[in-house]
């Protein structure tokens, strides 16, 4: 078998370029000559290459017949991967829409934290038009163990052809409700998680088949070379005639794994390759890149939503292109960023103090409770003329909190210090992000008394809970001390 620690970096790199056609996707088309290259603006497509990528690499990693599966390290390890950043970028979202967030219904807010937006047409592309894909790399989370149990009953061969025969199946039925039942659903049917699981069943498969075949000796470079340069070939004909041909025959997607099986030839290929190719795309620089391209992913659009929004406020004219390239460069530059500050120091620590999350959970739950008492404490009946004032504060009073006891260090610290520079910043920036509010007209008032009261009441509930379960931990739970 191949060796469980083994690094892919040539497909890792391969993850930065089709990142890039999604963000190429969001606006490239009007970008001189992209307008003539679909191939490079195919970012819909482009996630199935991710789905299929994302089934294979899991297999790499999780799958072993002969032990038992570990959900809780397994758990850890795909949220710690993806949340992080992914609630990064829906709290710059947020910013981007604040002039209405105390209007914006709380399923809609509630299905995006918790990613399941891509199971609701309703909810499918709110806030962060990417995010559905998230949602439904969430969903294969969740059924991959059991994939991992039920794959054990077979052999590669036969875990091969009821993959194959999964894609087919899925392809026909989402080919039916496209053009008989649900034409007018189009969109949502290329989000709907379970016609993507087809892409990441085919993943999962041929990473169960490369960990049985790939160190033997029958492969052949220029075979594999062959391989990769029809598939990719194929690929970028099939997207350049999407071009002509909107709507395949019988209303058949590239959006819904059409191209899946192609897909996994090319990171089989890529996989399997030694030669000089894997070498250059192993490139420290492309692997950065590869490694950077998550946050690429899902930080570009609101990165591209408040750079617009910066050059309204501005006043600033600039050409379109210009813009656009700009917005992209700084996208890159900034997910590099966020990958090396942001994305691996939380998925190393969260790995670290899995023991931590609970606690933060309560923190988030505590603040959320005491703004909404704070509001009650201090207006009673008449907090029923103050429901906008009441859900902005809400809704930008977790982030700001939160955020400030990230940034001050609190969950590592645990000290009283500590939290009170992150209460005492917290109250700060949501007291300026209330009074925009206010004299935006976009809440009933600027109730300055209940901003004081709500810095008091967070900072008493997350000491008290904090020191109460310190006791506990002597007393009658065995958990390991906060902050450690």
């Amino acid at each position: 078998m191949a060796s469980v620690n083994q690094k892919f970096d040539q497909l890792t790199t391969s993850r930065f370029f089709a990142a890039l056609s999604v963000v190429l996707y969001h606006g490239g088309s009007k970008l001189g000559i992209l307008g003539f290259l679909p191939m490079l603006t195919s970012g819909p497509t482009a996630v199935g290459y991710f789905f299929v990528l994302s089934g294979f690499v899991m297999a790499l990693a999780y799958y072993r017949p002969e032990v038992r599966f570990d959900f809780r390290n397994y758990l850890t390890a795909r949220f710690s991967r993806i949340y992080p950043v992914y609630i990064l970028s829906f709290v710059l979202t947020c910013l981007y829409y604040l002039d209405i967030m105390s209007r914006i219904k709380p399923g809609k807010i509630l299905a995006n934290i918790f990613l399941y937006q891509a199971w609701f047409p309703r909810y499918a592309s709110s806030f962060n038009i990417v995010a559905w894909s998230l949602s439904v790399e969430v969903f294969f989370y969740i059924a991959f163990p059991f994939l991992a149990i039920f794959f054990k009953r077979f052999s590669v061969q036969q875990v091969l052809w009821i993959s194959l025969g999964f894609w087919a199946v899925s392809q026909i039925i989402h080919s039916i409700l496209f053009t008989l039942f649900m034409p007018e659903s189009a969109n949502w049917l290329n989000y709907f998680p379970l016609f993507h699981l087809n892409a990441f069943l085919l993943g999962v498969a041929g990473g169960v088949w490369y960990l049985k075949n790939s160190k033997q000796p029958s492969v052949k470079q220029s075979t594999n070379r062959v391989v990769l340069v029809g598939s990719f070939g194929f690929v970028l004909l099939i997207v350049s005639l999407r071009e002509y041909i909107p709507t395949f025959p019988h209303g058949f997607s590239l959006d819904a794994g059409l191209l899946a099986p192609v897909f996994l030839m090319i990171v089989l290929a890529l996989a399997l390759d030694t030669t000089k190719l894997s070498q250059r795309l192993s490139h420290p620089w492309l692997v950065l890149l590869g490694d950077a391209s998550y946050a690429l992913f899902i930080l570009h659009i609101p990165l591209l939503w408040l750079f617009r929004r910066l050059l309204e406020i501005s006043g600033s004219t600039i050409a379109y292109s210009t813009m656009f390239s700009i917005h992209v460069l700084i996208s890159i530059l900034l997910s590099i960023l966020v990958f090396k500050y942001i994305e691996r120091p939380a998925r190393d620590w969260l790995r670290a103090n899995t023991h931590m999350l609970p606690f933060i959970l309560l923190d988030v739950i505590l603040i959320l409770i005491m703004i909404r008492f704070g509001f009650s404490l201090r207006l009673g009946d008449g907090v029923e003329t103050f429901l906008l004032t009441q859900n902005f504060a809400l809704r930008v009073g977790v982030a700001v909190f939160f955020f400030f006891l990230l940034v001050f260090r609190f969950y590592t610290k645990n000290s009283r210090s500590s939290l009170a520079l992150a209460v005492l910043f917290g109250t700060v920036v949501l007291t300026g992000f209330m009074y925009l509010a206010w004299i935006s007209r976009w809440v009933e008032g600027f109730p300055r008394s209940v901003i004081l009261l709500i810095a008091v009441l967070v900072y008493a509930s997350i000491y008290l809970s904090h020191l109460l379960v310190h006791l506990l931990r002597f007393k009658f739970l065995k958990v390991p001390k906060l902050g450690q």
